[in-house]
């Protein structure tokens, strides 16, 4: 089953000290402000591998990661700093943020060309899956809006370039400038150099949000089980306290997926997260080895998020969503899921649409079971025995025998 993980990444350059929103997911790149090449050196990598969290069960995992400005390199030309927003989110288009169809996703990577929304034709380039993709990731089969991809042809795409009129500070002369014109203009007239200012080089160079990239991978339910056992493992309780991880990964994706402009998503992918999450079991650590451990670290006890926690964060947010949320996702959620809270089982029983009545009315609460009687251990006869008659003694006795 398909699956997306989403980058934004921006780096400063170590030239200018400018921003500089990253077009590919791993390459160097060129500041649009000065021109200087910045060399990655494998900088997304080793960001993402920060501590000792497996970047891979990240991107297996429907979760959400913001790394704010950090350094970066100490190698000479690098960027000297990386900012990288991740997350699972389907694949969607660029210009309308319409969902792009697994279908038109496999086909764009198979035949090396770019992808078309299907709603306002925009493309967008389409770069299957080479060995640096696969040293990343193994089960990565492309990455869809990366400027090192399949693009369509320039005369499909409407023309945006901007040209300005600029004056030759030396002669006058008119000088036309797109955004490709070097910083250092030289006229074409007297042949003296013109240094471009701020307010013409901003104009030819908007300042603009780092590209959506999305890393298109073909995963197994067992890469996502992995990926629960991972995090939850209690072998490794005391890192993810360390690092926040359990804290605001899952909670983050959670929230971001109910109340996202483009609405919930409901792949085969996100469909098998949730089953596995929300009816997950995981055995929470003794509290005494939760108070040594937060001692020693110095963390909150009360901040530790468990299994149990994610799932009331989840439900939460579906209760505060629920008239807004897809009859798809409601009869999904009403259907496969085991133990869901009372109230939200009676907005089920309760919704216009037939289809979430039925899922609900079918998914019963499991009641213990019955051992059959043929099953039955008999148990031995207790012997009833008459009670013995006390013996009577002293005056009463003589009198009564």
């Amino acid at each position: 089953m398909l699956k997306s993980f989403n980058f934004q990444i921006q780096v400063t350059c170590p030239g200018c000290n400018s921003s500089h929103p990253v077009s590919s997911l791993l390459a160097n790149e060129i500041c649009e402000n000065c021109g200087k090449e910045l060399v990655m050196n494998n900088i997304i990598q080793r960001t993402f591998d920060f501590g000792e969290v497996d970047r891979i069960k990240i991107m297996n995992g429907f979760l959400k990661c913001n790394i704010n400005p950090r350094n970066a390199s100490d190698s000479i030309g690098s960027v000297s700093e990386i900012k990288m927003n991740c997350w699972s989110h389907s694949a969607s288009c660029e210009e309308c943020k319409t969902l792009l169809e697994e279908p038109d996703i496999l086909d764009s990577i198979a035949n090396k060309k770019p992808i078309y929304c299907k709603k306002c034709n925009h493309p967008m380039p389409v770069r299957p899956a080479d060995e640096e993709i696969k040293q990343f990731h193994p089960k990565a089969i492309g990455v869809i809006n990366d400027s090192r991809g399949f693009d369509a042809h320039p005369d499909t795409i409407e023309n945006k370039n901007q040209t300005i009129v600029f004056s030759c500070m030396t002669c006058g002369a008119g000088l036309k400038l797109d955004k490709h014109s070097e910083r250092l203009m030289k006229c074409t007239y007297c042949d003296n150099e013109n240094y471009l200012p701020d307010a013409i080089w901003n104009r030819l160079h908007p300042y603009k949000e780092p590209e959506h990239i999305y890393l298109i991978l073909d995963l197994e339910e067992s890469d996502m089980k992995e990926t629960l056992d991972y995090f939850f493992d209690l072998k490794i309780f005391d890192d993810f306290i360390l690092m926040g991880i359990r804290e605001s990964y899952f909670s983050d994706f959670i929230n971001n997926y109910f109340t996202s402009e483009s609405g919930v998503f409901l792949t085969d992918s996100v469909k098998c997260w949730w089953k596995i999450l929300l009816n997950g079991k995981y055995e929470r650590t003794s509290s005494d080895e939760v108070l040594n451990t937060t001692i020693e670290l110095d963390v909150d006890i009360y901040k530790i998020l468990y299994i149990e926690d994610v799932k009331n964060i989840f439900f939460s947010n579906f209760r505060n969503n629920y008239e807004k949320l897809t009859t798809e996702l409601k009869e999904f959620i009403a259907g496969n899921i085991l133990e869901i809270p009372n109230d939200i089982r009676d907005m089920f029983s309760k919704d216009p649409d037939e289809s979430v009545r039925l899922a609900i009315g079918k998914n019963n609460i499991p009641e213990k079971p019955v051992t059959p009687p043929e099953k039955q251990i008999a148990q031995p006869k207790k012997q009833i025995t008459s009670p013995v008659k006390e013996e009577k003694k002293g005056f009463f006795g003589k009198l009564f025998g």
